[in-house]
């Protein structure tokens, strides 16, 4: 088992060009990987001259705990990061079990430190979803038709709070399709419409009141990107579309389109609100600091699991 005194991460810039799977998992290396920031972990040190921080030892865990609990977010105690973290432990297991096992034990003492800390300081602060700041910023209105493109992790966040409008959610893959379907499903939201192709791609855009892009700054996805920017325009820039890919300077394509947001804009939203939740903020970040000091000193500290907390790590 690997012990806290071993970890270490290095930090990187969300789109910064990584090492495939393979060659990472010759490194010994897993990544965890967000629309901020891209980490990298192992159970020892190596050369990152890159990377934008790196932190060994305890300061690795106390990262770690804050990244978990969304304090290292823009948007301070979101719950989103938390969900990418618990898939990417799943597909460690799967991809790099020895590896997996090596972590088993600090991946279980995570899950346990926020979830208790969550509980503790973070009841409603996380409230600030994408999905939540979303719906604010573009303050739909009955009737209105939804489009979502791209059916990863922030599809599946935000999907739940436009199910209620005229939703259809875009993806090249079917099997990713499936995949948010069933998590839809899982959440009780109303059916949503499913659609892949190019084809139905256009046919949804030329519908949409409002079309949300939860896809990655990546050259395929620009592709798509420049495709919506004609669109749009050919239909007298009327639609309103959100990028949940990248803040403004990443994002060129819709520069000129009068009704484009992207997570600039969110975050901005975001910190209107955020007054009020500094001092839940502050006792959070303190009781992280405190968690990862006592983990340090091997201090017996957990709270109860449930068997889908447990099913995670086996």
């Amino acid at each position: 088992m690997l012990h806290l005194t071993e970890l270490f991460i290095a930090e990187y810039p969300a789109n910064y060009p990584l090492p495939d799977l393979a060659t990472l998992c010759e490194l010994n290396l897993f990544q965890i990987k967000t629309c901020q920031r891209t980490l990298l972990l192992a159970i020892s040190p190596f050369s990152a001259p890159d990377a934008r921080r790196t932190f060994s030892g305890v300061d690795a865990y106390l990262y770690l705990l804050r990244f978990s609990c969304g304090l290292e977010s823009e948007i301070k105690g979101e719950t989103d990061v938390f969900g990418q973290i618990k898939t990417v432990f799943k597909d460690l297991a799967f991809f790099q079990p020895d590896l997996s096992t090596s972590f088993q034990e600090i991946f279980s003492k995570l899950l346990e430190d926020t979830k208790e800390i969550r509980a503790q300081y973070l009841q409603g602060v996380g409230g600030n979803t994408y999905g939540t700041l979303a719906k604010r910023l573009l303050a739909p209105e009955a009737g209105n038709h939804i489009l979502i493109v791209g059916a990863g992790q922030i599809a599946k966040s935000v999907a739940p709070y436009f199910s209620d409008f005229n939703l259809t959610v875009w993806n090249r893959s079917p099997e990713r399709l499936t995949e948010l379907d069933q998590s839809l499903q899982k959440k009780g939201t109303a059916p949503v419409t499913l659609a892949t192709g190019l084809q139905n791609l256009f046919d949804a855009f030329q519908q949409a009141d409002i079309i949300i892009l939860a896809t990655p700054l990546s050259e395929e996805c620009r592709e798509i990107e420049g495709m919506l920017n004609e669109l749009a325009i050919a239909n007298g820039g009327t639609q309103k579309i959100l990028h949940l890919g990248g803040a403004a300077e990443s994002i060129s394509g819709f520069k000129n389109y009068p009704l484009f947001s992207c997570l600039t804009e969110l975050f901005a939203l975001e910190k209107e609100q955020s007054l009020f939740r500094e001092k839940q903020i502050k006792q959070a970040l303190k009781a992280c600091q405190n968690r990862a000091l006592l983990r340090n000193l091997s201090r017996s500290i957990s709270i109860s699991h449930g068997w889908e907390d447990l099913a995670l790590f086996y």
